[in-house]
Formats: structure tokens, C-alpha cells, sequence
């Protein structure tokens, strides 16, 4: 599911479940070419980032769909909006290897793995030079929500500046999903009781997760 901003050309919000992979998923062919969609009109095409200096970053990842649900929802990680302004240093480097961590990593410890994700911005404005009708995020975030068969509900946060570096350690941008609110102006997890929801929102505890 994603929430869309015509105002900013970006999703604001992305959330994606993911759950083990099976052994003989078959592994697709990434798609050659990214689609304008209902959702805005058709107004942000691929030729908005042509010679932006930035990669057309996905927010639901290309591959881990493609595995888990197949080419239909495959092709829809290729919408626009889906997608937002990365450097490519990030893109290609540390939120690929965070992608990779969380299909192969992180979604066998559960029984469902949802993930938030989006872009966040700062207080100035600034747009592609390629196209003003898409701002530039200063940083991103993942929110993961582990249900493990017991019932019991793990959650991890980062928050990734566009300039990270390529061989940053992820356990530098851990945060708090009250963090992610903060900047981001969503609340996540408010459809469970106050007291777990302020308990689970409020730590960083990795121990469930590396």
C-alpha cells in the first residue's frame, strides 16, 4: 500500500509484507522500465529523473516482491509512486544491503514481517533540476514489525541520510519509531493499546534481530 503526495512527487508512506521465502521461488527479470500510474495522474514520469543526479529509488523493493508475489506485483514496484529521489551512493550501496538484510535476514525470524518505509524531508524545499514537481528527501526510514508465532511483537527502526556512506555499519542509524513519528509526522502503530504501543515505540532493542 502506498500513501502519495502530488504536493511533494513522492510516497510518503510505503508498507510491504514479507514473510520467508520459499527455496524454488523463481527470481525474476527486473523490468526494464518504470510506469506513470492512476495515483498521480500520470503528472511524475521516468523522464523526470533523466539526468537528475538521482537514482529512482524504490521504496517496496524490487526483488523481494517479485519473489514473494510474483510478476504482476513485481511490475507495480516499477509505478512512480513508488519511487523517490536516492543518490545512487545509497540507492546501490546501504539501502540495497538494508533490502537484502530484511528478506534474508530479518523475515525468517517471524511469522510475517510488515515494513514501513519512506521518505522524510527537511524544512527547505528543494527539487529535482530536473523536474520541480518532485522534492528531494534528506533521509529515509524503515520501520520493521515482527510477529513471531507466540504472539509477541518485535519492532526495529533507521532512519538513512541520503549522504551515508557506502560501508556505514546499519546499527548506526538505529533509532526509535517515536524518532521516525517525530520527523515524519505519521503515528504507526496507534490501533494497539496505549501501553504497548508507547512501550514498543519508545526502545531500540535489537536482540530479536541481529
Amino acid at each position: 500500500m502506498v500513501g502519495y503526495s502530488d504536493l511533494k512527487g513522492n510516497p510518503l508512506w510505503v508498507v510491504y509484507k514479507l514473510t520467508p521465502p520459499q527455496e524454488n521461488a523463481p527470481h525474476l527479470k527486473r523490468p526494464d522500465n518504470f510506469s506513470a500510474d492512476w495515483r498521480n495522474l500520470g503528472l511524475i514520469t521516468s523522464t523526470d529523473y533523466t539526468n537528475s543526479g538521482y537514482d529512482r529509488g524504490h521504496m517496496a523493493p524490487n526483488h523481494a516482491i517479485a519473489l514473494l508475489y510474483g510478476k504482476e506485483a513485481q511490475q507495480e514496484t516499477f509505478l512512480m509512486t513508488n519511487i523517490t529521489p536516492q543518490r545512487a551512493s545509497l540507492n546501490q550501496k546501504i539501502w540495497q544491503r538494508l533490502e537484502e538484510i530484511e528478506l534474508e535476514s530479518f523475515a525468517p525470524k517471524f511469522k510475517v514481517l510488515w515494513v514501513y518505509t519512506g521518505p522524510l524531508f527537511d524544512l527547505k524545499t528543494t527539487h529535482l533540476k530536473s523536474s520541480y514537481f518532485v522534492d528531494i528527501p534528506n533521509a529515509f526510514y524503515k520501520i520493521y514489525v515482527g510477529l513471531e508465532a507466540s504472539g509477541a511483537i518485535k519492532v526495529l527502526a533507521f532512519i538513512v541520510p541520503q549522504n551515508a556512506k557506502a560501508n556505514d555499519r546499519l546499527q548506526k542509524y538505529l533509532v526509535s519509531i517515536d524518532e521516525v513519528e517525530r520527523r515524519s509526522g505519521f503515528d504507526f502503530l496507534h490501533q494497539l493499546d496505549d501501553k504497548i504501543e508507547d512501550a514498543l515505540e519508545k526502545e531500540i532493542d535489537t536482540t530479536s534481530w541481529f
